[in-house]
């Protein structure tokens, strides 16, 4: 009876109790970012915690269903805890601004609830996310003022040794669409390149009948990082079209845009970052924070996203991890 009753009383794995001084650090962060991204014109939007399983499985790239934390509604539908911030503002914006012309800036503070077992151990199932969408504008501009609102949310917080690692999601899917890889054959091929193993990759290409063009520009993905200028020349050699040439130029654009403003500091480039989110498109970046092994922040663009809801609106944003921020404050 003691043992039960002492089961009773510990809260589940993957979730935390927080007490009146990390709560008290968590308002303060989020007072922080909530003034900045307000007084850069982002107003706050909150969506529902629950919404419907099928809105994740229509749209194309969204979490892997086996993460989602999934309960009966009592009409017998699906319902899931918002395991995604971005989709659920996408579906919001679709719904109710497509009389709006202008540009839409929106911020969020919210919670998110996902199933994150790896190998290590068991993730936080609640995850607190802060960040940005911007509807409407399709151009550099707004890749810009996206990066450098992650750039100044960082130093807002006190943060200083970071870097953003900038990607292009559509050099990756162009050079896929060149090829006739399977999907399967996509996801491993994929896999290799973000953990940049080189050696598998290599392993995994030999058994796939493909031009040799195709091969040496896939097993030079993830090593293509580092120094901004250097990559995307290395880039511009392996590329199989004019396409991939094009989705280059706008990254070398936002980098070359960013570095007149002051940030160069804080950028590199990666064009082995391929986010398992695939609703992204175009420039993409991950953002790490010294001695800290995860990004604290991921954004990028994603025009495709609010087409599956039935309205053709470009957009780009980013979302923190705020309790991975707050960590980092506490060893520092």
């Amino acid at each position: 009876m003691v043992n039960l009753l002492h089961e009773s009383k510990r809260i589940p794995e993957g979730v935390t109790d927080l007490d009146s001084f990390d709560l008290a650090k968590k308002e303060n962060v989020t007072y922080t970012l909530k003034e900045l991204y307000r007084n850069n014109g982002y107003r706050q939007v909150q969506t529902p915690i629950f919404e419907y399983y099928d809105l994740f499985l229509d749209i194309k790239g969204t979490i892997a269903k086996e993460k989602m934390i999934k309960l009966i509604d009592r009409d017998g539908k699906i319902l899931v805890l918002r395991p995604d911030a971005t989709i659920p503002i996408a579906r919001m914006v679709a719904t109710n601004y497509q009389k709006q012309d202008s540009e839409i800036k929106l911020s969020y503070f919210t919670n998110v609830f996902r199933m994150d077992d790896d190998q290590q151990g068991l993730q936080n199932r609640e995850l607190t996310q802060a960040g940005i969408e911007l509807f409407g504008k399709p151009d550099v501009e707004a890749d810009v003022e996206v990066i450098r609102l992650t750039i100044k949310s960082l130093q807002a917080l006190g943060f200083r040794d970071f870097k953003i690692d900038l990607g292009q999601a559509n050099y990756f899917k162009e050079l896929m669409n060149l090829s006739t890889i399977s999907n399967e054959q996509l996801q491993e091929i994929r896999n290799r390149i973000e953990n940049k193993n080189v050696s598998e990759l290599r392993q995994i290409l030999a058994d796939i009948e493909m031009d040799a063009a195709y091969k040496e520009a896939i097993l030079s993905m993830p090593l293509l990082y580092g120094e901004p200028e250097e990559v995307i020349a290395k880039a511009e050699n392996l590329a199989l079209n004019e396409e991939m040439k094009k989705e280059l130029d706008r990254l070398r654009q936002v980098y070359h845009q960013l570095t007149e403003e002051g940030f160069g500091e804080f950028l590199s480039i990666d064009l082995g970052l391929i986010n398992h989110l695939n609703y992204y498109t175009g420039i993409i970046f991950q953002g790490y924070i010294k001695n800290f092994g995860k990004p604290v922040v991921v954004g990028g663009r994603y025009d495709q996203l609010t087409k599956q809801f039935g309205t053709n609106l470009p957009a780009t944003g980013f979302g923190f991890y705020l309790d991975d921020l707050l960590a980092i404050m506490k060893e520092a």
